[in-house]
């Protein structure tokens, strides 16, 4: 909350400022400054970046695992297929959206402070 009152008092003492009797080029330029600053501090916001990697690198694992096992199933005949292994390919999967959830929560919890 403090920053968006920080980021509101801001723009609006530049905008004041541009409201000033100046000529066109300054204006504009005051009123680019009360832009830049809104955004810059709203970009922060929005930076998702580590929940965006996060999520590509469980794609990467997902996309790598689905590959493996369509290999192994490929690879081998019907009545030699190992459960095990089935079942240890499933573990994996159910690892890797536990790691994933374990961390969208933790970078969530962390950009509310």
């Amino acid at each position: 909350m403090l920053r968006v009152v920080l980021v509101g008092c801001s723009a609006a003492s530049t905008i004041i400022l541009g409201l000033q009797n100046l000529d066109p080029w300054t204006g504009t330029a005051f009123a680019l400054v009360a832009v830049v600053t809104t955004f810059s501090a709203l970009e922060s916001f929005f930076a998702w970046r580590p929940l965006w990697v996060a999520m590509e690198e469980a794609s990467y694992r997902f996309n790598r695992l689905r590959d493996e096992l369509g290999f192994y199933v490929a690879t081998t005949a019907s009545d030699q297929l190992d459960p095990q292994r089935v079942r240890e390919t499933f573990d994996a999967y159910q690892r890797i959206w536990e790691q994933l959830g374990t961390s969208w929560i933790g970078l969530r919890e962390h950009s509310e402070r």
